[in-house]
This record gives structure tokens, C-alpha cells and sequence, in this order.
């Protein structure tokens, strides 16, 4: 089985190379300027799960050939259009699972690649890319990817990869309920994102102080109720573990999204905040702190414009 994976940043990266060490048959689409530095330094992981510094296969997008089986797209959401692009010699060949936030891709990727190809897909890491290239994964969480086919009926097509990704170290699971899977990711980069860019550090910083751990948590149940009114619910057991991991003292937990504010780099805070705003607009659901979160993002993003 031949395996194309669009990006090879915090996500891509990670997940392709440990799946190139556990010896799938893998190659990166990647852009001139990250294959240099690629084919230069190696793809050097740094994770709990070992160390690993390998030499992946490289390919630029005027390159590609339609004979990969299935493809990856670890890109940041803004990026998503650029890829499909990219992607335009492969239509037609191969599965799609997309490691995106949100759900408002599948649009895009279903009018590409045709719904019946477009899988759905999360992953679940706390990592980040460094200028040399190099990948580093934070704490002792585990990594999982988690995939199914939308109509949750026909994961057959998708079983071959499945034991492919069992070989690696990584967790992986083969989902049935995907689509609640989305959401119930959606709901926590959400709070994850919003409180460490609200407040611009971890997790555990944020709980030490007063009403910090109130706030987390408050936003969570607004996340929560907007996913509720679409029909995806979180069985108060799951939703109270959650909040206890994410309000846990002295967690280092950023998100993705406050990492890329330290670097001063664009974030998807459209596609994570203002879209789940939007949804909550239209079935009239209240959430004064998640705005808040994508304001202050919304500021940022203004002055990142001015410089």
C-alpha cells in the first residue's frame, strides 16, 4: 500500500514518520523550500514514544503520479485550498482522510475528490515544529489517530490501512460514530485553543490562579451544547473526565493554535473559532467566553496583517 502525506509538520510528520519507521511505504508532498531542509537535516522526531531521525521520501507536486492508495492531508486548514491544487494529478486514484479542524472542509474535499471517497479523520497530539524541521512531541499523552467512512457503514474499504498504522507505535482506531468523533475533537481544540490563546500560556498556568479552572471549563459546556444542538451528545461521564484532564494542575498543555501565536504565525481560528460560532448562531446558542477567545484572535491576526 502506497501512502501520500500532505504536510510533514506537528501532524503529517509525526504520524508519517512513525509510520515510515514501522516500515509503510510512505512519501511526503512537500514544498521546495521544506524539501531542502528535509532532504538537508532528516526528519527528526523528538516523543516519549523513542526518538527517531530518518531520511523519508520527498516529492514536490509537479512530480506526482496517480498511484498512492491513500492519502493523507495533515495541512493547516487555511492552507487546504493550495493543497487540493496540488493534489490535482491524483483526482480520481485513492482514499482520502483529511487530520483537519473542524468540519467544514468536507465541503471542499467532497466536491474535489467525490463524497464516497472522503473519509473522516482526527488526530490527537500536542506537538510542534521547529525551524530545523525537527518535530517535537510534548507530555505523555497518548497519540492516536482516529478514522471511519462519514456514512459509518463501510469501513472495509479502510481496513488494509488500519493494520498498517497497528504496526506503528501510535494509537490508532477505526471509528464507526466518526462524525460524533468530529465533533467531540471540534468541542476540544476549541476549549484547549481558546483558553491557552485567551490567556497566552498552558493550561496549568491558567488553573493555579483563581476562577481559572471555573473558565475552562465554562467554556467547555458552551463547546458542548453547540455540539449537543446538532444532535452530538457528550454523555456527562466523558464530558466530566475531559474537563478534569484539561483543569489538571500543573499540565504544560498548550494548543497548536497558542504555539503559533509564540512564533507569530497565522492560526486557524477561523475554522475552529468562527465556524463553531456560526453554528451556534444559527440554532441560537450562547457563548460569550468562546467569543471572547476568537476576538482576541481576531485582534492578533489584525496585527500580525500590520507588520
Amino acid at each position: 500500500m502506497k501512502i501520500l502525506v500532505v504536510g510533514i509538520g506537528g501532524i503529517g510528520g509525526f504520524f508519517g514518520g512513525f509510520l515510515h519507521e514501522s516500515g509503510a511505504d510512505v512519501t511526503f508532498l512537500v514544498r521546495p523550500k521544506r524539501k531542502k531542509i528535509v532532504s538537508e537535516n532528516g526528519l527528526k522526531i523528538i516523543s516519549s514514544l523513542g526518538n527517531i531521525n530518518i531520511q523519508p521520501n520527498l516529492i514536490l507536486a509537479d512530480e506526482l503520479q496517480p498511484i498512492y492508495d491513500v492519502v493523507l492531508i495533515s495541512c493547516k486548514t487555511f492552507d487546504l485550498k493550495q493543497a487540493l491544487n496540488d493534489l490535482s494529478a491524483i483526482k480520481g486514484k485513492g482514499i482520502i482522510i483529511p487530520f483537519l479542524n473542524g468540519i467544514e472542509h468536507f465541503r471542499m474535499l467532497d466536491e474535489t475528490f467525490g463524497e464516497e471517497n472522503v473519509m473522516g479523520g482526527l488526530a490527537i497530539i500536542s506537538s510542534t515544529l521547529h525551524q530545523d524541521g525537527s518535530i517535537e512531541h510534548f507530555g505523555n499523552l497518548r497519540q492516536n489517530i482516529t478514522f471511519g467512512n462519514r456514512d459509518n457503514k463501510k469501513n472495509d474499504i479502510l481496513l488494509p490501512f488500519y493494520e498498517i498504522c497497528k504496526k506503528s507505535k501510535f494509537d490508532v482506531t477505526l471509528s464507526e460514530q466518526i462524525n460524533s468523533d468530529l465533533w467531540k475533537k471540534w468541542v476540544f481544540i476549541s476549549t484547549v485553543a481558546g483558553a491557552t490563546t485567551l490567556f497566552g500560556c498552558s493550561l496549568g498556568d491558567i488553573v493555579k490562579h483563581n476562577f481559572g479552572e471555573k473558565i475552562i471549563s465554562d467554556l467547555y459546556k458552551e463547546c458542548r451544547l453547540i455540539a449537543e444542538s446538532y444532535g452530538y451528545t457528550i454523555e456527562d461521564e466523558e464530558a466530566n473526565n475531559i474537563v478534569k484532564s484539561i483543569t489538571a494542575p500543573g499540565s504544560p498543555i498548550k494548543a497548536s493554535m497558542q504555539r503559533d501565536v509564540e512564533k507569530n504565525s497565522f492560526t486557524e481560528h477561523e475554522e475552529i473559532f468562527g465556524d463553531l460560532i456560526s453554528k451556534a448562531n444559527i440554532n441560537k446558542i450562547e457563548c460569550p467566553i468562546l467569543m471572547s477567545c476568537y476576538v482576541k484572535m481576531k485582534v492578533y491576526q489584525e496585527t500580525l496583517n500590520l507588520n
